[in-house]
């Protein structure tokens, strides 16, 4: 939205809670209130648009995490159709390529099969592991100086994209004449759990240390942290795949780099 707004585009947002959204408001964006299951609301929301990003917001608290995936995407496909929306562009994930050992993933793959060829010019943003995802342990990190991590090796390096990369690339492809299919968007540098440890420090000036729960204690972390037993089983999957090499972009498409470093980000939250 804001890449959009900068260039003078007008913007439409779908949100769950207008109140929550006052700002966007006052910049001019247009909300339509409402829920992404709901078909009528999304097909009021893409009517008379020119393109649309969409998202699938993770159910983390699901019995079902992989039937919200696919449902949510039929409710996708429909409202762009019945909108009869000319360019789209979905974000979907490293390893979508992959029907299975990748977690949650899993559920962008099915959501890629339901989307293709829902609108005439349709691409597949495929983004690497979110620089954000360190973010929920930021009071651990400040408060204890320790920051958990289930990546087998710390100082393995890969990358990790910004969210505000893979929003500045999905504005920049609903304006191209020409948009690819795929695009696998990385980080133009990569990095490590030591490094997000060291970005940390730097911004709480303290000592941050990388610590490594055993891996049978894994499911019953994320399910103390309120995700449902099945969206939890998924994410010990996904980083499984994520240690073991599994878990990678295809070399399929068009492929891109986010600028924005991971020190950037985390001196954002603190």
């Amino acid at each position: 939205a804001d890449a959009l707004l900068a260039k003078g585009h007008t913007v439409r947002a779908i949100v769950r809670n207008p109140a929550k959204a006052a700002d966007w408001v006052k910049r001019g964006v247009q909300l339509i209130a409402g829920d992404v299951n709901d078909v009528a609301v999304l097909t009021k929301a893409l009517t008379g648009v020119d393109g649309a990003y969409l998202l699938v917001p993770p159910n983390v608290v699901t019995d079902d995490p992989l039937g919200w995936y696919e449902q949510v995407a039929k409710t996708f496909r429909q409202a762009v159709e019945a909108a009869s929306l000319k360019r789209l562009v979905f974000l979907s994930s490293e390893a979508a390529h992959l029907p299975t050992g990748n977690g949650p993933i899993k559920g962008l793959h099915a959501a890629e099969r339901i989307l293709k060829g829902a609108a005439p010019t349709l691409t597949f943003l495929r983004a690497s592991y979110f620089q954000e995802n360190w973010q929920s342990l930021a009071g651990l990190a400040r408060e204890q100086g320790i920051l958990p991590t289930f990546l087998a090796d710390p100082a393995a390096k890969r990358s990790m994209i910004a969210t505000r990369d893979i929003g500045q690339v999905a504005a920049d492809l609903l304006l191209e004449a020409h948009p690819p299919a795929i695009v696998e968007l990385a980080s133009r540098e990569n990095f490590s759990a030591n490094d997000a440890a060291a970005a940390y420090a730097a911004a709480f000036n303290r000592p941050v240390a990388v610590v490594q729960p055993p891996h049978d204690q894994w499911a019953g972390i994320l399910t103390g942290a309120g995700l449902s037993p099945a969206f939890a089983g998924l994410i010990v999957e996904m980083n499984d795949g994520i240690n073991s090499g599994h878990v990678r972009f295809s070399g399929d498409g068009d492929q891109r780099k986010g600028p924005t470093s991971l020190a950037e980000t985390v001196k954002s939250w603190a």
